[in-house]
Order: C-alpha cells, then sequence, then structure tokens
C-alpha cells in the first residue's frame, strides 16, 4: 500500500467511526438563506483555538470583512451533509451565525471549512 493509500485508510476509518463523528459534529443546525434551508451536524470553533495559518486567513477575512476576527467561527460539516450556501444563517450563542465563505476541499478528506461571521441582533 502507498503512503496516501494508508492515509486515506485511516482518514476513512476516523470519518466513518459514528461516536467519533458525535463529538466532531456535535451541533444540528438548520440554516436558512430565503426559502432554503440546509439541516447540518456541524462542529464550531473559535478563532482563540484556531491553528496559527487558519488564524492569519481569520485575520485576512475580518479586515476584508470590516469585523473583528474575534466574531468568526470556523464551521465543518458532517461528510454526510450538505453544506449551507454562503450567506446563510443559523440562531448562535445569542446571536446569528452567518456562512461567508468555504475552503477548498481538503486532498484527502474531501471536507471544507467554513468561515462564518457572528452578527448580533
Amino acid at each position: 500500500m502507498s503512503l496516501d493509500a494508508d492515509i486515506r485508510a485511516v482518514i476513512a476509518s476516523v470519518q466513518g467511526d459514528a461516536e467519533l463523528n458525535e463529538v466532531r459534529f456535535k451541533h444540528r443546525l438548520t440554516f436558512t438563506l430565503g426559502a432554503h434551508t440546509w439541516v447540518a451536524r456541524c462542529g464550531v470553533r473559535d478563532p482563540s483555538k484556531a491553528k496559527p495559518d487558519e488564524l492569519a486567513r481569520l485575520q485576512a477575512t475580518a479586515t476584508e470583512q470590516g469585523v473583528s476576527y474575534r466574531d468568526l467561527r470556523l464551521v465543518r460539516v458532517h461528510p454526510e451533509d450538505t453544506i449551507p450556501f454562503p450567506g446563510s444563517t443559523v440562531a448562535w450563542d445569542n446571536r446569528t451565525l452567518q456562512i461567508l465563505h468555504w475552503s477548498q476541499p481538503s486532498d484527502f478528506t474531501g471536507q471544507r471549512v467554513g468561515t462564518c461571521v457572528l452578527r448580533s441582533p
């Protein structure tokens, strides 16, 4: 087996672990945009827990959007669920979480990371 095949096998094992996915994607959220809705199991992370490269990307996005990077969140959606369209929103932490954009899919997992902003009512 090649290293690439080994990595993909491990990822498939992790993504297929129902108990682990309950921890990784513990929030069941219903995003809306106009008449459209997406129900997705998600993991939501605060920027204070971001890796250095993610933090730099978040700070650039914050500057571009004119918001504080502390109001940004990283969202991952369960691999079996459909990712919500950019602009869609959901109630979160007494505010509104709005998806700004999605990263390119990972070469290994196929997953995308969403950058979101918390907006006050």
